[in-house]
């Protein structure tokens, strides 16, 4: 078991070193199709493990969607990500990626998606700026702090934006305290 579990580890470093140096050479276009693609993936597996998150997609401000890998040892963790950031009203698409560190109990190495709803224009302009920070928070239920509208799933990231999470695949063990940051992709935007 302890072998096995090693060995995930190991084979999910490789594969980020990897896709990090595949997608360093692929060009802008490119990266920002397979982001595109990416988006609606995560928002097919969202919708089928949270049947709300689809009314809190169409009732938004915005969305954006992240799909992040993580790497827990020791005391530390290291979360990263990238996705696309979508304005409901004007249509317009910010590439973004994501940096998430964590200090505490931390072991194992996981997969998984974010989508994030943004309630409104101020919570957008705060989120496309790179001015979001956010920190982990645990929760059944979430309301927009707008409309007081509830979304089963959800948790609070920050004043004005919900995340769900959906972990794909791995196993990460931790008790921890995190700080993160969503910022856009200067290169793709």
């Amino acid at each position: 078991m302890k072998k096995n579990f090693f060995q995930l580890i190991l084979f999910t470093l490789v594969l980020m070193m990897a896709s990090t140096a595949f997608a360093a050479k692929a060009t802008p276009e490119q990266q920002r199709a397979e982001l595109n693609e990416m988006s609606g993936k995560v928002l097919e597996r969202m919708y089928e493990k949270y049947p709300t998150s689809r009314e809190a997609v169409q009732d938004a401000y915005a969305y954006c969607t992240i799909s992040a890998a993580s790497v827990k040892w020791g005391f530390f963790g290291d979360d990263h990500g990238r996705g696309v950031a979508v304005n409901s009203q004007t249509g317009e698409r910010i590439y973004v990626k994501m940096k998430e560190v964590s200090l505490g109990i931390n072991f194992g190495a996981k997969e998984y998606d974010l989508l994030f709803i943004i309630a409104n224009k101020k919570a957008w302009d705060r989120f496309i700026s790179g001015n979001i920070k956010f920190g982990s928070e645990a929760s059944a239920d979430a309301t927009d702090g707008v409309n007081g509208v509830t979304y089963a799933g959800a948790s609070m990231a920050a004043e004005g934006v919900q995340v769900y999470q959906l972990d794909k695949k791995g196993l990460a063990i931790e008790a921890t305290f995190k700080g993160g940051r969503i910022s856009p992709f200067r290169t793709l935007n």
